[in-house]
């Protein structure tokens, strides 16, 4: 059978559509716990996709949280990478990095946070405690109270999610400081991204998530 260069040429531009918006590949398959090792990207790369150097991180292999906030219904918007979202019994395996640009300097912040579950149910059930939780809290402002003893006051802003994806901002109250957000559930994987500095972190979470996004071998 021929195949035109008109038709292939479509197909790869759709194929590209695709890609650059993360949807989910049209054949995937489950990931296998160890990807995790992988979907968590260095500080280098990190450095590379928000155009600025980042000399320290921190990894974690197990979810956590180090805040509460005055409204519960972003809590699970405030940060990501958390236990209420990932501790669940047919959890797999989990990593997550905060890189930053020094030790002491967050000019750019990113965090990432990646969980494989036994099955695509058990993914679904992680998603849901994100979307579903967070109803009502884009709108609003709330103060968030580290372990640390700082608090800061947070606005929040998104829209509806998708079956699989769920996007929204944080900005600091007094500042141009925002966070990026985004949220993927792909197959057995719920992996999420965020972006945190002045101006806009858009372009730089989506292709944080999509290069996350292009290691989970599905």
């Amino acid at each position: 059978m021929r195949v035109t260069a008109a038709a292939l040429s479509a197909g790869l531009v759709i194929g590209g559509l695709g890609a650059a918006f993360g949807n989910p590949p049209a054949a995937a398959r489950p990931s296998d716990p160890g990807v995790v090792n992988y979907a968590v990207l260095g500080k280098g790369s990190v450095g590379n996709i928000v155009g600025g150097p980042m000399r320290w991180e921190s990894v974690s292999t197990d979810p956590y949280q180090g805040y509460w906030v005055d409204d519960p219904v972003c809590n699970n918007w405030a940060d990501i990478g958390l236990p209420e979202v990932y501790n669940d019994p047919d959890l797999a395996s989990f990593n997550s990095a905060v890189t930053q640009t020094t030790a002491t300097d967050q000019t750019h912040f990113v965090k990432q946070a990646v969980g494989v579950f036994a099955t695509g149910d058990a993914a679904a059930r992680a998603f849901h405690r994100v979307v579903d939780r967070t109803v009502g809290c884009s709108g609003q402002t709330t103060a968030m109270h580290l372990d640390n003893g700082t608090t800061q006051v947070w606005s929040f802003d998104g829209g509806p999610s998708t079956a699989t994806d769920a996007a929204w901002t944080k900005q600091e109250a007094g500042t141009d400081r925002r966070c990026f957000t985004q949220t993927r559930l792909r197959e057995n994987v719920l992996l999420q991204a965020k972006v945190c500095q002045s101006g806009n972190g858009g372009p730089a979470v989506n292709a944080l998530a999509g290069a996350m996004q292009n290691t989970l071998g599905q």
